[in-house]
């Protein structure tokens, strides 16, 4: 991964090169970014940058053509690992590593340099909420502990450190307080909050913004010359910043039209009132996954601010695709400012309850028989 594969962050960019060259690579890093900012590559790319063993790669970018580099691109260079969020195949209690589903990371990796949980999961099929093990935290000392085999540093990235329970977190610790020389971690995560302060603490923190419009916009048009430039500009600004989001604008897949779906029945049915569609709407929810239904309810709390932002009337505010914005044309009235923020309080709380196992279909049950009271506040 190139730092010119990296659609916008150039400030970060020239940040970790003069780090770099100035002779500051600290031991751990922690890359804090939201969903599709580029934090996952930006961590690949540094890693690749300072392993790249041409001695001319003072203009900002690795070779791309050395050994090194490309082992990198394949992700597979021997003194590069990762840790991210996996689920066991089984109930067994045998140890369960990252590098069980390495392979898979590497295809997905290669098919889009950004992708979010959710896709990463659905990758592996996991219908779990997916965790950082303990068992690949005592990997990590083993790993690191030996000899690096060719790179000038050995890396590990991990992805989603917040989602590592506390046993794990303890676990690398000590590594971090007294890492190997020349070893490198960049953790890279989307939940500051989740970490644990003592791991927050011994690491260097890096802010990744939501990437830029024009740079999205020129990465577009690059990728897909035929489209008409408004077009483009309407899909990036309705993105934020988020790489992962524009993809699903521009290729709406199975998991953005369901998500609709979703959010117009809960508001639909919420507002009818009608137990019997309630209790049959509960049922079916309870089929889903814990990721999926995660899933379903963070983009209905986008929705219900969208809806706020929508009533403003204000289209520059709006951050809505086509469809979308056809059902909030219709339903947005009753959503305003005497009834949005306990709305989003009450669906934050399901997911709450979501994350810790509690019943899907009580808590859309439970969602819907508020909701029904909630739709009916006057503005």
């Amino acid at each position: 991964m190139l730092f010119s594969e990296i659609i916008g962050q150039s400030a970060t960019k020239a940040r970790l090169v003069q780090m770099y060259h100035n002779g500051r690579v600290p031991h751990a890093m922690l890359f804090i970014g939201q969903e599709g900012n580029g934090a996952l590559p930006l961590a690949i790319a540094y890693a690749q940058y300072i392993n790249c063993t041409d001695p001319n790669k003072h203009d900002g970018e690795a070779c791309g053509r050395c050994p090194s580099c490309i082992k990198y691109n394949k992700l597979t260079h021997p003194d590069l690992h990762f840790i991210f969020p996996i689920i066991k195949k089984d109930s067994s209690s045998s140890p369960v590593y990252s590098d069980t589903y390495i392979e898979e990371w590497r295809a997905l990796f290669a098919e889009e340099h950004y992708f979010s949980l959710p896709q990463w999961l659905a990758k592996i099929r996991g219908d779990k909420q997916g965790i950082i093990s303990k068992d690949d935290a005592v990997a990590i000392h083993q790993k690191l502990g030996q000899k690096s085999m060719e790179a000038e540093y050995k890396v590990l990235i991990m992805w989603c450190p917040e989602l590592m329970n506390e046993t794990a977190s303890n676990r690398i610790l000590k590594i971090l307080e007294e890492p190997p020389a020349k070893t490198l971690f960049i953790l890279v995560s989307e939940s500051e909050a989740d970490i644990l302060p003592t791991i927050l603490s011994r690491t260097q923190r890096f802010n990744i913004p939501p990437i830029d419009d024009e740079a999205m916009v020129k990465s577009v048009m690059r990728l897909h010359p035929a489209f008409p430039e408004d077009k483009v500009r309407r899909m990036v600004h309705i993105s934020m910043g988020n790489m992962v989001r524009l993809n699903q604008i521009m290729h709406p897949d199975e998991n953005s039209k369901v998500n609709l779906e979703f959010f117009m029945s809960l508001m639909r049915i919420g507002y009818q009132r009608n137990i019997v569609t309630m209790t049959s709407f509960a049922e079916e929810v309870k089929k889903l996954s814990r990721e999926a239904l995660k899933a379903r309810l963070g983009y209905s709390i986008h929705m219900i601010r969208e809806a706020l932002v929508y009533n403003l009337q204000n289209e520059q505010l709006s951050n809505l695709t086509k469809e979308e914005e056809t059902f909030l044309t219709k339903f947005a009235v009753f959503i305003h400012h005497n009834n949005a923020f306990k709305i989003i309080d009450m669906l934050n709380e399901a997911y709450l309850h979501v994350e810790r196992n509690g019943s899907a279909g009580m808590i859309i049950f439970d969602i819907l028989m508020q909701m029904a009271s909630l739709l009916k506040i006057k503005p």
